[in-house]
């Protein structure tokens, strides 16, 4: 083989593992990674930013994959890290569904569900909107920024064809786990209270009169509670998943990095 068909090659291989790990990215980073953008775009902005990371790695060696096996393993670990970004922000997004889920459980209000293309599922309305929040929460820090550096360090780290299944990854996502429920209780923590509250008035009102039809009372009460105090407290709940956003890529940024011994 002449050398320039080898440098030609050389080149190919590291396009096509940079290639790999932004895809992985983009497949699962909220909004791009819908079925609401088509595949016609994510490919392409796939392509554009790998094909400008790429001349930066060019003298980086790498060994030559001697079979389709070791080929398809080099493929896997470039996946592997995108893959671990995206899904901490849809792990930390999933906690603004659940908030969504307990309110809407707690009040009565489940039948209320609208298509959501982040899950590809149906979802109750308050998650929804919740989600949304997040969404533009997360857009509106430069989370979307964020993302693009941490996966930048990632190669400064781990060049193309030098990627390692970080040690602590999994436990870096089972904390953005822990995160994600806690952010879920604390966005739902003032309507829990204030339902919790309605229900014992509720019940303090049957008891006081027995005549009065406390299930269709507690219903529409309910009702009345849980609109005010969601339009109330969205500002809480942003704020919440704002203060855990940049721990969580920072989390899982950092698992990238190179022990002290590996320097």
């Amino acid at each position: 083989m002449s050398p320039l068909l080898h440098l030609y090659l050389d080149q190919f291989l590291i396009f096509v593992l940079v290639l790999t790990r932004v895809g992985s990215l983009l497949m699962t980073l909220p909004v791009l990674g819908t079925a609401t953008v088509p595949w016609q775009v994510r490919a392409l902005l796939t392509a554009a930013i790998s094909l400008i990371l790429t001349p930066l790695f060019w003298g980086q060696p790498i060994p030559p994959p001697e079979n389709l096996l070791m080929l398809g393993t080099l493929l896997a670990r470039e996946a592997i890290l995108g893959l671990a970004l995206g899904l901490a922000i849809l792990i930390l997004l999933s906690g603004m569904q659940l908030a969504g889920q307990i309110i809407s459980q707690t009040s009565g209000m489940t039948l209320a569900d609208v298509a959501n293309p982040t899950f590809d599922t149906s979802v109750p309305l308050f998650s929804q909107i919740l989600e949304l929040l997040a969404l533009a929460i997360f857009f509106l820090v430069g989370g979307h920024r964020q993302v693009i550096d941490a996966l930048l360090r990632s190669f400064t780290w781990m060049p193309p064809g030098n990627g390692r299944l970080p040690d602590g990854l999994v436990d870096a996502l089972a904390t953005v786990t822990a995160q994600s429920f806690e952010v879920g209780i604390r966005a739902s923590a003032p309507v829990m209270v204030a339902l919790l509250l309605a229900t014992l008035v509720v019940a303090l009102i049957s008891r006081t009169l027995p005549q009065l039809n406390a299930v269709a009372v507690g219903l529409n009460f309910n009702s009345l509670i849980v609109l005010g105090m969601f339009a109330l407290c969205l500002g809480s709940a942003a704020w919440v998943f704002q203060e855990e956003l940049d721990g969580v890529i920072e989390t899982v940024s950092t698992t990238f990095q190179p022990l002290p011994s590996e320097f």
